[in-house]
């Protein structure tokens, strides 16, 4: 078994602590706490202070990129469907598209992810008017999200609980700018 580089690709063995080729260092396995925090030009996930992924509004979507490349790697396309915004989420890493059914924030339902067949992916469960949880099927919490202390600015601070969910971090972090649009009612949907 290896791991790749989301930098430029390079395969590399699992106990490597960064990639050979461009010396960007392998997420752990364990909890990472990130913070998704509003900017000029849009959003941005740090890590202890450093910035890895951006998003930005372009032409009715919202792309995130890597922050060290600045390659694409997953845009989210909001759509209006019987009066309900849901949310594309094209992740060109993994090459797949599911879509996000969302919940109300604040009455503790169930947001719910699908592939491209209708099949239920990952289960969003809010917690109370400040948190959420992102749930794969086997019922492992795959993230924690709650909104900024005092609420005067936009944002999260997430915690992506380990391996389970480096598999999909890419949509897990994208899934949590879907919520965070959707709870501040900024979610612009195209026609």
């Amino acid at each position: 078994m290896v791991k790749t580089c989301d930098a430029c690709g390079l395969p590399a063995p699992l106990d490597a602590d960064a990639c050979a080729m461009c010396d960007r260092p392998f997420l752990s396995a364990s909890p990472t706490g990130y913070r998704l925090s509003a900017t000029s030009s849009g959003y941005r996930w740090t890590v202890d202070g450093h910035d890895v992924l951006t998003a930005t509004f372009r032409d009715g979507t919202w792309d995130v990129h890597d922050a060290d490349t600045g390659r694409a790697l997953v845009t989210l396309v909001p759509v209006d469907d019987e009066s309900v915004c849901r949310v594309a989420l094209v992740d060109h890493v993994e090459r797949v598209v599911v879509t996000f059914s969302p919940a109300r924030w604040d009455d503790g339902s169930l947001g719910i992810v699908r592939d491209s067949f209708g099949n239920v992916l990952l289960l969003v469960r809010t917690d109370g008017p400040t948190g959420l949880h992102v749930i794969d099927l086997e019922g492992n919490v795959l993230a924690l999200a709650s909104t900024l202390p005092g609420r005067t600015r936009p944002g999260l601070d997430i915690l992506v609980t380990g391996t389970r969910a480096r598999q999909r971090i890419h949509l897990v972090l994208a899934l949590t700018l879907a919520v965070e649009l959707l709870r501040l009612d900024d979610l612009r949907t195209v026609a």
